[in-house]
Formats: structure tokens, C-alpha cells, sequence
């Protein structure tokens, strides 16, 4: 379903509190705001701070904690999610639309149509492509990349394929390595550093290949590759079936990293060093997975991280490029203050 943005019609219904108030529940929420009723039953499941925070709020006026900047501040692009969701006005409310542009608004100033397979589009954005994906979307279902049905079943990826791919991969690499006569502690030792590696890489990748953002404006190609790598999940960032690398990718990222790794150091070496890294890369995809999918986590940890890293999404993806940890951040400079205005290309301040 495309994001919904439309002048709102003479005849939009118009709704009583004893029957919006009656709406309060998963699955069945609405809720009122600068004297409009939203239906965000669909919404609740996919809200970025999870649905738990915004269940007490059911079938009330959210005006006052929506603008409340104590609690958190919400961007341009979260007044704009708004609008796809109205279904009416409050009875002797005076509605006021908001003052942020609308996504679907967006969409058509940059000549896109969220009803045809988006990837054969995405690449004559031109150079409205880097604002473009960092207007991000919430859809109700996963968007379509491609016509053929071949292509579209592998451009979509669930969380648990990666844990059922990887896990045996690395207990293979780890069990042949043992078959070779090596210790324990040497394994261990060799895994560790794997891991440490992949903590280093995990942000790398992120800084300084994912966010090319502005530097592959150039070509039709570029825009599509750089796409597909990263730019649609900013673009789709709550997208569960574009969230984690598809194993194909993550195959072309592991051969020539354990070709260098192979350069360096014996091939047993080389191995541990692998299977840390792999078991760096689950962690990181299925956290990565969490923090955008749970609800409020319950561990203070993940929690903050969630916070960081959708405000690396919603209000400024030049920094807070950390996902399992912000240790790189601090080192490198890049730590970001969530409690920031937003900073996104074209963006106003939030409200």
C-alpha cells in the first residue's frame, strides 16, 4: 500500500468521543490529534518506539504528548506519517493539517509512483536521490521491488534465515579447525579476535560505504546498487523482510575478507578469525533486527541502543553509526545527540 496523502474530501466523516473513545485496544486504535481521527491499528506494530508506548494513549487527544519535546522529539517525517492514516474529524474539533510536507506529497514531487516496483524507478531519482530515501516510510505490508515474482521471493529476507544459515557455517569452520589438531584456547583466542574485528567493520561498512549517500548520484547504476546496499532501508526502515543482509550478499562481503584475512596469516588462523566475524555479523543482523521490531526492550542496554540508532534514521544519518555498540562512535567522533533537532536533507526542524 502506497503512503496515502490526499486533500481531505468534503464528506469525511466526522466522529463523536463516546465512539473514538470505544477504540482502544491492539488492533482496534484510534486517536485524535489537532482535531482529526487517526485508525493506527496498522501502525501500532511498526510505531518506532514501540507499540507499548503508545497503547495508554488509545482512543484519547495525543496533541499534547505528541508535541511534548520532554518526552522525545518527533521529526518532520512523523507529523507527515500522520496524514496516511486519518479517517475523519472530531465532532467540534477545528482540524489543522500539519505543517510538515506529506511523504506522498514528496513521492510525487520526485516523480514516483509507490504502486509500480519501485527498484526500475529508484535509479532515475537523479540527484533527489539522497533526500529521497531519508524521507523514510512506514508501509502496511512490504513494498515491491521487482515485476517478476523469481526476483521479488529473493530480494526479501526473514530474521531467522540468518541464525539458520550461519550457526552451522561457523560450527563447521570451528569443528574442522579443532579436527586439525588445535587447542581450545587457540581457537578461542582466534575467534575473539574475530569478533573484534567485525566490531570495527560493522561501523566502517556503515560510515563509509553504506552511507555514500551523496556520492553515487551520479549514474542510474550507482543509485540502484547503493539501494539495494543500504539506501532502502532508510528509505523503509521498518520493512521486516529488508532488514537483514540476504546470505548471497553477505557471501560476496566474507570471500574476499577471508582472502585478505588469507594473505596475512595461516589458514587456521584465518578460519577462527572467519567464524568470529560471521558470528559478529548474526549478532549485529538480529539486533539490528530487534531494535527496530521490539517493543520498549527490556534490558536498559538495548533500549538506549534503539533510541540511538532510530535517531540515526529519523533525525540525522551522518552520525550514530554504531548498531551493536557505540564504542567506534566515541573513538571516531560520531556520536550522536538523540535529543538533537533533526538534521535529514530537506527536513524543517521538527515541531
Amino acid at each position: 500500500m502506497p503512503p496515502l496523502d490526499k486533500d481531505l474530501p468534503n464528506g469525511m466523516p466526522v466522529y463523536e468521543w463516546d465512539e473514538i473513545r470505544k477504540h482502544n485496544k491492539d488492533g482496534d486504535a484510534w486517536v485524535v490529534k489537532d482535531g482529526q481521527v487517526y485508525d493506527v491499528s496498522k501502525f501500532l506494530r511498526e510505531h518506532p518506539g514501540g507499540s507499548t508506548i503508545v497503547l495508554p494513549h488509545l482512543g484519547t487527544d495525543i496533541g499534547e504528548v505528541f508535541e511534548d519535546e520532554d518526552r522525545h522529539v518527533h521529526s518532520a517525517v512523523a507529523h507527515s506519517m500522520m496524514d496516511r492514516y486519518q479517517i475523519g474529524l472530531l465532532a467540534g474539533g477545528a482540524a489543522v493539517r500539519a505543517n510538515g510536507s506529506s511523504a506522498a506529497r514528496k513521492s510525487a514531487d520526485f516523480n514516483f509512483d509507490w504502486n509500480k516496483p519501485i527498484i526500475m524507478q529508484i535509479g532515475n531519482l537523479g540527484d533527489k536521490y539522497n533526500e529521497f530515501i531519508h524521507t523514510p516510510q512506514v508501509l502496511d505490508e512490504p513494498a515491491r521491488f521487482f515485476e517478476h515474482d523469481f526476483f521479488e521471493f529473493f530480494s526479501r529476507t526473514s530474521w531467522y534465515v540468518i541464525p539458520i544459515v550461519w550457526v552451522p557455517v561457523v560450527c563447521a569452520i570451528l569443528a574442522y579447525v579443532s579436527s586439525l589438531g588445535f587447542s581450545s584456547l587457540f581457537i578461542f583466542f582466534g575467534f575473539l579476535k574475530g569478533l573484534l574485528f567485525w566490531s570495527f567493520l560493522e561501523y566502517a561498512l556503515h560510515r563509509w560505504l553504506f552511507h555514500l549517500d551523496e556520492w553515487v548520484q551520479f549514474s542510474y547504476w550507482s543509485i540502484t546498487l547503493h539501494f539495494l546496499l543500504h539506501g532502502v532501508h532508510h528509505l523503509l526502515p521498518m520493512d521486516p523482510m529488508r532488514l537483514v543482509f540476504p546470505p548471497v550478499l553477505t557471501v560476496s562481503l566474507a570471500v574476499p575478507i577471508y582472502s585478505l584475512f588469507r594473505c596475512a596469516v595461516s589458514e587456521p588462523v584465518a578460519l577462527c578469525l572467519l567464524a568470529g566475524g560471521l558470528t559478529g555479523y548474526m549478532a549485529y543482523d538480529l539486533t539490528h533486527y530487534y531494535l527496530h521490531h521490539s517493543g520498549v526492550p527490556p534490558l536498559s542496554y538495548f533500549g538506549s541502543l534503539k533510541t540511538y540508532h532510530l535517531a540515526h534514521h529519523y533525525k540525522n544519518p551522518k552520525l550514530g553509526y554504531g548498531i551493536t555498540s557505540k564504542l567506534w562512535d566515541h573513538v571516531l567522533g560520531t556520536v550522536l545527540d538523540v535529543d538533537a533537532p533533526s538534521a535529514l536533507p530537506g527536513k524543517a526542524k521538527a515541531a
